[in-house]
């Protein structure tokens, strides 16, 4: 498990930072580009995060970015991992190339 840090706030999922699915997916979108694909926006959503599980710090994350030195199999190693705003979604920050 990894220690997730979420800055998405506008995800339906995200509760004080924290996820509220047990796992997430990122997927290799770019050349240095890796998303959140288990992101989903609270307005066509509604705040789900109150009907899901509790919001932990630690979940699973299962990663196809191939190019990220963090990626063994199909899932991410790093023991933190940030999540971050930007213009390509809901980014990982933690992606470092290999």
């Amino acid at each position: 498990m990894s220690y997730l840090d979420c800055a998405q706030y506008d995800c339906c999922h995200n509760k004080a930072g924290c996820c509220c699915l047990n796992d997430i997916k990122v997927h290799h979108t770019g050349e240095s580009d890796a998303v959140c694909s288990s992101y989903r926006n609270s307005e066509g959503y509604g705040n789900v995060a109150t009907d899901n599980q509790p919001a932990s710090p630690e979940t699973e994350i299962a990663c196809d970015d191939r190019g990220c030195r963090h990626q063994q199999g199909l899932c991410c190693c790093a023991s933190h991992v940030s999540v971050d705003t930007c213009s390509c979604g809901p980014a990982c920050a933690t992606r470092a190339p290999r």
